[in-house]
């Protein structure tokens, strides 16, 4: 059918196709040409399944989401109880109530172990599904690994999202550079901000498409550059201009066309509207939308966007609210206070809000939801009413895309300190990730690599696909 007026690429009067060339490396960094070749060059068939990966950063403790300890001591089960499901012999924490009701259309698995308790290590680990070397992340996470491997599946829309980063303490890109990086949303997504990856120094409001045309046009100023490998390029030069100018991620973008009823749903704050852009992204064509889920207030939410779940001090504070400064802060710590609920109801109402909206839509069978963190807590809480890092036990959710409906894969020990099943491993997690987006992890390489290296070793999780 013929193309709108909203949707046909705007190209600046004196935008050359030369010049256009030009694009890929000349703009934010990013080289859309060498993207746009190995989509071309992939072959094969490209999945039609896409993943909304919820990255809990700074670890949330499992004791206090989907694997309570009743039976333990009190220093260990904390102040709260469990509570059942509609699931019959599965209980999860009794602060999240909207979650108990929908565990019938997820899976929990609660022998996930990690290896570092490292931020920066730990979280590499997981979003790659490769330790990293002591040099630092090589290997790309998962999104910028799958925007490489399948390109873009809708015109004009990246394959890639970070909201507001593709998971924090990470490299995404890894290896692959900056043409691989995410399209990172900043701020409230109620006023998107476009961040084009590492190598650019200046974030975009995407709203202001006029502003990316000026930018395109001061391109075609520089001149004609001669050179064969341009030529080499010259046929993706017209889908790079649509990527750049289309109108497919305004519109995307543009919360306003939601209900006030389901932007409340969703928690009606930065987080929830992340997480309803994130639908709204995969709605639109994306593949792989990556949420750093953390709440801005409590002793490390100095800034607009900032925020964790790395609960060392006042731990049942801080995950049910930062609205109100508790006694007894230790140490020097300041209290950002911040209206509205913290991590937990937050990840509650988005959560549930979003496994809703999927199954409503006929989504949820071809959208993967992944929720994890870098590591557990301890199992024990410490003199500052908190958990500190541990990698050797934690639990993660998953749904979508196959997933079992209603499982609890694995299980710890009374007291949460490790598994006494068999360990699932970020490995086996990564491996699990791509089985579900339709990608054989032992037979599909890395690109760019002198010498073929799978993107994952480690195995399917049993029991977790239907």
């Amino acid at each position: 059918m013929p193309a709108s007026a909203e949707t046909t690429p705007i190209v600046p009067d004196g935008f050359t196709r030369r010049a256009a060339l030009q694009i890929g490396v000349g703009m934010f960094g990013l080289d859309l040409f060498r993207l746009l070749e190995a989509q071309a060059a992939g072959g094969g068939t490209r999945s039609d399944i896409s993943c909304v990966f919820i990255f809990l950063a700074g670890g949330a403790s499992h004791f206090e989401t989907f694997d309570p300890k009743p039976e333990a001591p009190p220093e260990i089960r904390g102040i709260w109880n469990p509570t059942a499901t509609n699931v019959p012999g599965t209980f999860i924490c009794e602060k999240m109530p909207l979650m108990a009701q929908r565990m019938d259309k997820v899976s929990i698995i609660r022998s996930w172990r990690g290896k570092s308790g490292s931020h920066s290590t730990g979280s590499q680990h997981v979003a790659s599904g490769f330790y990293p070397p002591p040099a630092g992340q090589h290997f790309p996470n998962f999104g910028c690994l799958i925007a490489a491997l399948e390109g873009n599946r809708v015109p004009g829309m990246p394959a890639h999202f970070g909201l507001p980063v593709a998971a924090r303490y990470t490299k995404p890109q890894g290896y692959l550079g900056p043409a691989y990086d995410a399209f990172n949303v900043k701020g409230d997504p109620s006023s998107p901000e476009i961040d084009f990856g590492s190598a650019n120094e200046a974030s975009l409001r995407f709203e202001d498409r006029r502003s990316m045309l000026t930018q395109l046009d001061d391109l075609c100023r520089i001149g004609d550059l001669a050179g064969d490998s341009l030529a080499a390029h010259e046929k993706f030069s017209g889908e790079a201009i649509e990527l750049l100018t289309s109108g497919a991620m305004q519109r995307a973008m543009n919360l306003d066309e939601e209900s006030p009823e389901t932007r409340a749903r969703y928690g009606n704050s930065i987080n929830g509207n992340r997480v309803l852009l994130a639908r709204r992204l995969i709605e639109a064509g994306a593949r792989f939308v990556t949420i750093n889920h953390a709440v801005q207030g409590g002793l490390f939410g100095a800034g607009a966007t900032n925020g964790t779940w790395d609960n060392h001090h006042l731990l049942f504070d801080s995950m049910l609210s930062f609205e109100h400064e508790p006694a007894h802060i230790p140490g020097s710590y300041k209290w950002h206070s911040t209206p509205g609920p913290g991590n937990l109801p937050q990840l509650d109402l988005s959560l549930s809000a979003l496994l809703d909206d999927l199954d409503d839509r006929g989504m949820l069978d071809s959208t993967l939801i992944v929720v994890m963190g870098e590591f557990g807590r301890t199992p024990r809480i410490n003199k500052d009413a908190g958990r500190d890092h541990y990698p050797s036990a934690g639990s993660v959710l998953m749904a979508g895309a196959g997933v079992a409906r209603g499982a609890v894969i694995g299980a710890t020990d009374r007291s949460g300190v490790a598994p006494i099943t068999r360990p699932w491993t970020p490995e086996d997690f990564a491996t699990s990730i791509y089985h579900a987006l339709g990608i054989e992890a032992h037979s599909t390489h890395f690109p760019r690599l002198t010498r073929p290296t799978p993107i994952a070793d480690g195995q399917v999780i049993e029991g977790l696909f239907a």
